[in-house]
C-alpha cells in the first residue's frame, strides 16, 4: 500500500491529514522532536506542534525521555498493532450499536409497510437474489431461465452444499451441472414467449421474489407476505408437476393435444 492510500485509510478512521503524516513520520523514525518531524513529514513546523498536542491528547503518540537534560521534547508513536486494535474495537462497537439501532427502527414500522417493495434494474435485482440465496438456511424454490441462473449458480451450489434443499425448473438449453432436484421446462415456443424474462424464487418460505430479467428494464418485486410466498411456491411446484408429466408421457400427450400442444393451448 502506498503512502497516499495509507493516509486515506487513517483519515477514514478519524485522523486528519496532518495527524496521519505526523504519525507515519514517527512510525518510520522515532524518537523524534518537532523539527525532525516537520522535515520528514512535510507538515509545516507550527502545525507539527499543534498536531503533536492533539495526537498526544488522543493517546496516539507518547512523550519520550532519553535520560538526557535536553529541554527538547521527543515523541514516539503508539505501536501500530495497538492502533489497529483500537480501530477494530471501535468499529465492532459502532457496528453493534448500528445493528441494534437499525433493528429497532425496522421492527418499529408496521408490518404492512414492509410486506412489498420494488427494485429497479437487472443488476440490482440479481444482487438482491444473490444475497438472499447466501442468507438461506432451509429451502429454495426456483424457476427461471438458464442464462440468468448461470449468474447465481455459485451461491446456489454453496447453499446446497451447506444443506439447503433446492428444487428448480429451468427454461432454455443448459449445460449446468445441477446436483439438486431440477426439472427442465418443456421447450415450446408459446410457452417460452409466455415465460420470457421470468424468474421466481422463494427463500425459506419467508420471502418471495418475482423478477423480470430483461436487461433493458429489469425489475423485481419482493415480498414477505405469506399469500405471495404460498402462491409463488405453488406456482413453481405446479410447473414441476406438469413438466415432469410432459417428460414422462410426451408421446401420449402430443397425440392427444397435437404438435406443441396447440389444441390444449388454444383452450386457454
Amino acid at each position: 500500500m502506498n503512502i497516499e492510500k495509507t493516509i486515506d485509510s487513517l483519515k477514514a478512521n478519524g485522523f486528519t491529514e496532518y495527524e496521519s503524516k505526523v504519525y507515519l513520520s514517527l512510525l518510520k523514525h522515532s524518537p523524534a522532536n518537532g523539527n525532525m518531524i516537520a522535515l520528514s513529514s512535510g507538515v509545516p513546523g507550527p502545525k507539527v506542534y499543534e498536531t503533536l498536542r492533539k495526537l498526544h491528547a488522543k493517546g496516539y503518540v507518547y512523550l519520550f525521555s532519553g535520560g538526557d537534560r535536553s529541554n527538547s521534547k521527543s515523541y514516539i508513536p503508539m505501536p501500530y498493532q495497538d492502533l489497529l486494535k483500537l480501530f477494530e474495537d471501535s468499529f465492532n462497537e459502532n457496528l453493534t450499536l448500528l445493528s441494534k439501532g437499525l433493528k429497532n427502527l425496522s421492527t418499529s414500522n408496521s408490518k404492512r409497510e414492509t410486506e412489498l417493495f420494488h427494485i429497479d434494474g437487472y443488476d440490482a435485482s440479481m444482487n438482491l437474489i444473490t444475497n438472499e440465496i447466501a442468507l438461506s438456511s432451509s429451502e429454495i424454490y426456483l424457476s427461471g431461465w438458464s442464462v440468468d441462473i448461470e449468474k447465481i449458480i455459485k451461491p446456489l451450489r454453496k447453499a446446497y452444499k451447506d444443506g439447503v434443499k433446492i428444487k428448480s425448473v429451468i427454461f432454455g438449453e443448459s449445460t449446468l451441472d445441477i446436483p439438486w432436484t431440477n426439472i427442465p421446462h418443456y421447450d415450446v415456443d408459446i410457452f417460452n414467449q409466455r415465460h420470457k424474462n421470468e424468474m421466481n424464487i422463494v427463500i425459506d418460505q419467508k420471502k418471495a421474489i418475482i423478477f423480470n430479467s430483461s436487461t433493458d428494464d429489469g425489475y423485481s418485486v419482493v415480498s414477505d407476505h405469506q399469500a405471495m410466498i404460498n402462491t409463488t411456491t405453488n406456482y413453481i411446484r405446479h410447473d414441476m408437476y406438469v413438466n415432469m408429466i410432459i417428460h414422462d408421457f410426451e408421446k401420449q400427450l402430443l397425440e392427444k393435444y397435437g404438435e406443441e400442444f396447440n389444441d390444449l393451448i388454444k383452450m386457454f
